[in-house]
């Protein structure tokens, strides 16, 4: 059984301008002990997708009626988007699902100390019997991600520590809880390459431990092939393509993914020019119409492209891409 289950999910956002869409039709599923890379450049709906499985975002969000989001807990199947505040969300966030947000710096309350931040999670989610046992498992967590002299870190201020360390505090807290998803969003982009690394195995390391999910939110396809399992490309609150990390990175079906890919440094060919995507992502005002890549695709086919929203095609087993160049090949097959 998945864990969670993502479908037709839709979001807008209202503002004076009128209804924005942040997220268009979205589905996907995560499986016990697999990590999700979810790709793509800033400004194309990651977060908000993330957010959306905990229902983070603001009063101004608006989901699309036939949005569901399935998270199979061990009493059963509940729809998060259905679920009332308070106990009922309670029981999602930090308890089922945790979240390693972009800065710890920002995500720590700055005048409580890591442990007593961890503590009172643990007290809250009811995970514990009493303080003396969560600072307990609070200070064997801090321990099992790396961070040295943990009883010491336990009772300091996130400013007091460097930022892999605060990054690491980050993930003990989230999975003090044990929780069945952990949705990572950009958990590497502040660190050097050195604890980059250490991070990424750490978290592979924890999923076989646990048996837990990752979704795990990146715009950088080489970290994603070195941590994820499949991958879903995503731009302008779409998802273009899917697949394993293996049929995505070697075989890449949708325009957008290979221009993603053409921008990556070649490590046997250093010298070689980068080809960056053309354009920007266009603003969620001016959403294209027909396919959302049109405004900046090299292949595009004018007129269909743009009043046109493409199914998707089959590639291979597992490997799915949304691109009418491909269902006009199929169609020649």
């Amino acid at each position: 059984m998945s864990l969670i289950d993502v479908e037709n999910l839709t979001l807008q956002f209202r503002t004076d301008e009128g209804l924005i869409t942040a997220v268009d039709d979205v589905s996907f599923s995560l499986e016990p002990g697999e990590i999700m890379g979810l790709v793509g450049e800033s400004g194309s709906g990651k977060s908000v997708t993330a957010k959306s499985l905990m229902r983070l975002n603001p009063d101004n969000a608006v989901y699309g009626p036939k949005s569901r989001i399935i998270l199979n807990l061990d009493s059963g199947p509940v729809d998060v988007l259905k679920l009332r505040p308070g106990r009922g969300m309670q029981i999602v966030r930090g308890g089922a699902i945790s979240m390693i947000f972009q800065e710890p710096m920002a995500s720590f309350a700055p005048a409580i100390t890591i442990g007593d931040q961890m503590v009172e999670q643990l007290l809250l989610h009811r995970k514990v019997a009493n303080e003396k046992e969560a600072t307990t498992i609070s200070i064997e967590m801090l321990e099992r991600v790396g961070i040295s002299d943990a009883s010491k870190r336990f009772g300091q201020y996130a400013f007091e520590l460097s930022g892999g360390m605060r990054q690491r505090a980050m993930i003990a807290m989230a999975l003090s809880t044990r929780p069945k998803l952990l949705i990572a969003d950009e958990p590497t982009t502040a660190l050097d390459v050195t604890i980059q690394a250490q991070v990424i195995d750490l978290m592979k390391d924890l999923v076989a431990d646990f048996g837990m999910g990752i979704v795990f939110i990146t715009h950088d396809l080489g970290v994603i092939a070195q941590t994820a399992d499949r991958v879903a490309v995503m731009y302008l609150g779409r998802l273009v393509e899917t697949g394993t990390v293996r049929q995505v990175i070697k075989t890449p079906a949708h325009p957008y993914t290979k221009g993603l890919l053409n921008a990556l440094p070649k490590l046997d060919n250093l010298s070689a020019e980068l080809t960056p995507v053309p354009g920007d992502i266009p603003s969620p005002l001016e959403r294209p119409s027909g396919c959302v890549f049109n405004t900046r695709c090299s292949v595009s086919l004018g007129t269909p492209c743009q009043t046109r929203i493409p199914d998707y095609s089959y590639v291979g087993e597992g490997h799915e891409a949304a691109c009418l160049l491909l269902e006009e090949e199929a169609v020649k097959a």
